[in-house]
């Protein structure tokens, strides 16, 4: 459930469609969910819950497979096909428990499953993560769009004046706070044609300003006095820098090497430097001091209102232009929230189908390329069904979390790629594999199932949890598809369940060097 301040919908007042040909169901689905606050409707029909959508928008849907008019599937494929509803979430309802339903249902664009008859808390679950995670990528894209908006508003405040535009280039050609202060020291001593630059940046964990000299290399009378002032720190309010740290205002000594502590106190290093104006500046952003840009010249020279100001003009560009760095990083952020998202299988938190098909057939090119191997795992938990009759569906969610997590953390290179095929199936993409080093990996995987030690009353061949694995290789050409690897592997998987199951099982390996290319 989302807290009270964030802008979306609560989740217990979210709108629900729940579409079922069955009396009983719609009554038993309506109990459940007016009692938690959801807004529920009801169709009765595939084609009555199309026609609905134009008068209510629900936040998800509850989708029967089995109805008369148009089956699930068909209609989950109409709303994905819609731009107005491709993005609402669909759970299927069904009493069908089969692997190939569940395959289907994601494969159309379901976002979960559910079977029937209905486990309450299973689906008040599932429900709220579904609701949940709608939310989140409705709010993730809220903002995207307002860091979208605030980064085009402050690319139209650049520009203003020749001498801005050298200290934008000086900022942007930077990596580092550091690097364009100390660009901007430069940019300003030589348009306003005074003698020496410095910055001071604040150490938060020590509660002083740290020296930045500027890049351009210095005269021999500036050495001694930079190279002490490299040793120096300024509490708030302690010195120039530290009172425009404490005020926030620039500040201006017409002849600093006549100052005595506490109005300066640097004056003998000055005096041996031959500096004599200074003035400083800070750089503010919401109220936060970022840094405080120093100037000297070896002149006395009285308060001048239009070098301040413009000194400051630079400051707020270099303010802006800090602050646009943070709302691109922000803005990235985001986005790969976003991508991470799509691509992580809810339940599991590894990666999804839909990631599965993308990185395979990348890889195959790659392997194709480079004429190398590439090897495919599916692994399938044993009578897995049984599993989830003898312990409940949530026991079988926990059973899937911890198998996947195994064979994630079984994986020893970071090219390899563990996802959720579907249902309790899982693949491992091995790249730069043949099949004795894919081999290696499928026996492996399977003894870390064995040591995770989970129980199966329920299972014909072992007390424990067990998985079987099929094993396919090849060397990727023109004339056959990503969709060879996994026809082979689907049917090594097959011959390990009709061996007993708890084993693996290879295909015969096509075009593959017998080198052993596993590192």
């Amino acid at each position: 459930m989302t807290s009270s301040s964030e802008p979306s919908v609560q989740v217990t007042r979210a709108k629900i469609l729940v579409v079922d040909d069955l009396p009983e169901n719609l009554r038993l689905l309506q109990d459940i969910l007016v009692q938690q606050g959801y807004d529920v409707r009801f169709a009765n029909s595939g084609k009555l819950a199309l026609l609905s959508l134009s008068r209510f928008q629900p936040d998800l849907i509850l989708l029967d497979i089995m109805m008369p008019d148009l089956d699930g599937f068909t209609v989950c494929q109409q709303l994905k096909a819609n731009r107005e509803t491709e993005n609402i979430p669909v759970i299927f309802m069904s009493a069908l428990d089969d692997g190939s339903n569940k395959v289907k249902g994601f494969q159309v664009g379901g976002n979960d499953y559910i079977t029937k008859p209905f486990i309450t808390e299973e689906v008040l679950a599932r429900i709220r993560y579904q609701i949940s995670l709608q939310t989140l990528q409705r709010q993730l894209q809220h903002k995207n769009q307002e860091l979208i908006q605030q980064n085009e508003q402050l690319q139209q405040a650049q520009h203003e004046t020749q001498f801005l535009l050298q200290a934008i280039w000086a900022i942007e050609k930077s990596q580092t706070l550091e690097e364009a202060i100390s660009s901007i020291l430069d940019v300003i001593c030589q348009n306003i044609c005074w003698d020496y630059g410095e910055g001071w940046l604040p150490n938060p964990d020590k509660g002083v300003l740290e020296y930045i000299p500027q890049f351009q290399s210095c005269s021999a009378a500036f050495e001694r006095f930079q190279k002490q002032s490299r040793l120096i720190t300024f509490a708030s309010g302690e010195g120039l820098p530290g009172r425009i740290w404490q005020s926030h205002k620039p500040e201006w000594i017409e002849d600093c090497s006549t100052c005595s502590e506490p109005v300066y106190l640097r004056t003998q290093l000055v005096v041996d430097a031959g500096l004599k104006a200074v003035f400083g500046v800070p750089v503010v952003e919401s109220e936060k001091l970022l840094a405080i840009l120093v100037f000297y010249h070896t002149q006395a020279i009285p308060y001048q209102s239009r070098i301040v100001e413009l000194i400051q003009a630079v400051a707020t560009q270099l303010s802006s232009s800090l602050q646009q760095a943070q709302l691109k990083q922000k803005l990235q952020r985001a986005n790969q929230e976003l991508e991470l998202l799509a691509n992580l299988d809810g339940l599991t938190q590894i990666a999804n189908r839909r990631h599965f098909d993308y990185h395979l057939q990348q890889e195959w090119q790659r392997m194709q390329r480079l004429q190398l191997p590439l090897s495919l795992i599916l692994c399938d938990v044993d009578y897995f069904k049984r599993y989830n009759d003898c312990y409940g569906h949530l026991a079988g969610d926990d059973c899937l979390i911890q198998v996947a997590q195994t064979l994630y953390q079984s994986m020893q290179r970071a090219a390899d790629i563990v996802a959720r095929y579907g249902g309790e199936e899982f693949a491992i993409i091995l790249p730069y594999t043949d099949t004795p080093g894919a081999i290696a990996v499928a026996e492996r995987i399977r003894t870390c199932i064995l040591e995770l030690q989970i129980p199966h009353a329920d299972s014909q061949i072992s007390p424990i949890v067990t998985i079987s694995l099929g094993v396919s290789s090849l060397i990727p050409t023109s004339s056959c598809s990503p969709q060879c690897l996994i026809q082979l592997a689907d049917e090594a998987l097959y011959q390990a369940k009709q061996s007993g199951r708890n084993t693996y099982a290879v295909t015969p390996a096509i075009s593959v060097q017998q080198t052993h290319f596993r590192e």
